[in-house]
């Protein structure tokens, strides 16, 4: 005897069975429309993403507006410069370039995560990266200030140049490079004049911050220093140890060490290099006052091949890197295209930008 039942159940499910392949493939009715909604390349799911602001997706993973804002911010504070100096042409330009930087970072990461076996970092691999980014700034308070603007801890800026690193390591380790003595040579003589050892300083200071403090007050209060150091009532190291708000270089004298202008913020190093010898002043920078004193001035010297040969080695490896990196991320790019959707409208979002005729 047949169960009742379960002849129901059947008859119903052969019949809501039959609905479906009715609704899907002959009158494309709502079950079919409900799916098209949800499918992540349906013209419903991509409005809704640049509603909140996705101006890229990679394997239907989103890069938004404000990550690409942040790399643009990320690249000019590299720079010493600020998004708000921008035009809005050049804005969309910076925006451009950030956000190609991050599809490619992204395919990279993708690699790298599967082949982390193959670049390790260690920590002193990073510290060194960090030591050396550092110098850029005229002091550690300055360095910490700029790292809040972007709202990052030194654990976040450590991470990230370790990401940097292994990516960089991963890249080496697929893209070989070869530099031959006669390159070598003929790279030289194409780029003598910027080969030459530039012009340096040594120099101490006492720095005081204006983030926080009155900037006339912090002024008068150099001025005093200075005054006592040309009165010979102190000297330079004991102000610097009292005064000092450069962590780093405070219980060391001010020491500086020698510095290059080009790896100076632009102003900073401008006022400083127009210092003379052993004549103490006071300069601005971004974050606050410096009470500078120049120990000694080195010009710049011409090089011969041997002399900058390690340097020239170095660089000219650095540019064939450079193009067999640009060479390996277009192959990713080409063999990636069809999962990488750009929307031109939302990157453009926000810019006050002329109309075309």
């Amino acid at each position: 005897m047949v169960d009742k039942g379960v002849l129901v159940r059947i008859v119903l499910c052969s019949v809501a069975a039959l609905y479906v392949v009715i609704d899907f493939v002959a009158i494309k009715g709502p079950l079919h429309g409900a799916m098209i909604r949800l499918m992540p390349r349906s013209a419903e799911v991509i409005e809704a993403a640049k509603e909140q602001g996705v101006v890229a997706q990679i394997f239907y993973q989103p890069i938004v507006l404000g990550q690409v804002e942040r790399r643009v911010e990320e690249n000019l504070w590299r720079e010493g410069r600020r998004v708000e100096e921008l035009k809005p042409e050049e804005r969309l330009q910076q925006r451009r370039a950030a956000l190609n930087e991050l599809i490619d970072l992204h395919l990279l990461r993708l690699k790298v995560r599967f082949n982390r076996a193959e670049a390790p970092v260690e920590d002193s691999e990073i510290d060194a990266e960090l030591a050396t980014f550092t110098k850029r700034f005229a002091s550690e308070t300055e360095f910490k200030a700029s790292l809040e603007q972007l709202g990052w801890s030194e654990k976040e800026l450590r991470f990230r140049v370790a990401a940097r690193i292994q990516q960089e390591k991963y890249l080496e380790h697929m893209i070989e490079i070869t530099v031959t003595e006669e390159e070598a040579r003929d790279w030289f003589e194409e780029k003598k004049d910027r080969l030459a050892q530039p012009e340096r300083v040594r120099a101490r200071h006492i720095f005081r911050s204006t983030l926080t403090a009155n900037p006339e007050v912090v002024v008068r209060e150099l001025e005093e220093a200075m005054h006592k150091l040309e009165a010979k009532e102190s000297d330079f190291a004991a102000l610097a140890s009292t005064l000092s708000e450069d962590d780093r270089t405070s219980q060391d004298g001010g020491e500086l060490g020698w510095m290059q202008a080009g790896r100076l913020p632009k102003k900073f190093g401008k006022d400083l290099f127009e210092l003379e010898v052993g004549k103490p002043a006071i300069v601005q920078s971004k974050i606050g006052y410096h009470l500078v004193e120049v120990l000694e001035k080195k010009p710049r010297v011409e090089r011969s091949f041997d002399e900058a040969r390690a340097d020239v080695m170095a660089a000219l490896e650095g540019v064939k890197r450079s193009d067999g990196l640009k060479i390996y991320r277009q192959r990713l790019r080409y063999r990636d295209e069809r999962k990488i959707e750009v929307f031109l409208d939302v990157l453009k979002r926000g810019l006050d930008l002329p109309e075309k005729e």
